[in-house]
């Protein structure tokens, strides 16, 4: 039986614990539960490979593959299934309540989907699974026009040439007249402007 979690059910734990490490409940995907303490700011990575050096004590350790094929779910603040696929994060950054990680093998039908769901879900601050449950018509329409409006822009964009994704990402201002604004011919040096380039952060420049 999994025992209860250490970290307190309270919604500031992970800002206001005086402790300086945690203590996880980590589910792995054999069947075992590690018991776990890191430092709060263990990054997932740590954590795994601290993992994966203990699990070699508990039973089941050879129907483990190699740990890079495993990623960590758990339950945000937000009530959401969530899925962490960048393992630089800090535990302190992920918030897991009850500290309680789940390590599933990685998906690789469709993968980045669910991580995109859940930066969706954090930036409207609601889980998409409560409009799945929606049953409004026009929310469905609504959505359903959005997606192909969605997937057509991609689709144009995934057609187009080098010159057009870089005149997308860094779009020129071009000036509406060919001849030279006012404000800058007293600036002008025979006619020439001179380019300075600076090194951000250094006192290095290039003309």
């Amino acid at each position: 039986m999994v025992p209860a979690p250490s970290c307190a059910l309270t919604w500031d734990y992970w800002t206001s614990s005086t402790s300086d490490n945690v203590e996880l409940i980590c589910l792995m995907p054999n069947s075992v539960f590690i018991p776990l303490t890191v430092s709060w700011d263990a990054t997932l990575q740590d954590v795994k490979e601290e993992l994966w050096d203990l699990a070699v004590k508990f039973p089941l350790f050879g129907m483990l593959h190699e740990m890079s094929g495993y990623v960590f779910h758990f339950i945000n603040s937000l009530a959401v299934y969530e899925e962490v696929d960048d393992e630089n994060k800090r535990l302190r950054d992920i918030k897991p309540v009850c500290g309680v990680l789940v390590i599933i093998e990685r998906s690789i039908e469709r993968p980045g989907e669910h991580l995109l769901n859940t930066h969706i879900s954090n930036l409207i601050g609601k889980g998409l699974n409560e409009f799945e449950n929606l049953r409004s018509s026009e929310v469905n329409d609504y959505r359903m026009r959005m997606r192909y409006l969605a997937e057509e822009s991609m689709n144009k964009r995934a057609l187009s040439t080098r010159l057009e994704r870089l005149r997308y990402r860094c779009p020129p201002r071009l000036a509406d007249s060919p001849s030279v604004p006012t404000t800058l011919i007293s600036h002008l040096n025979n006619n020439c402007f001179i380019l300075v380039t600076k090194v951000a952060n250094t006192e290095v420049s290039f003309f």
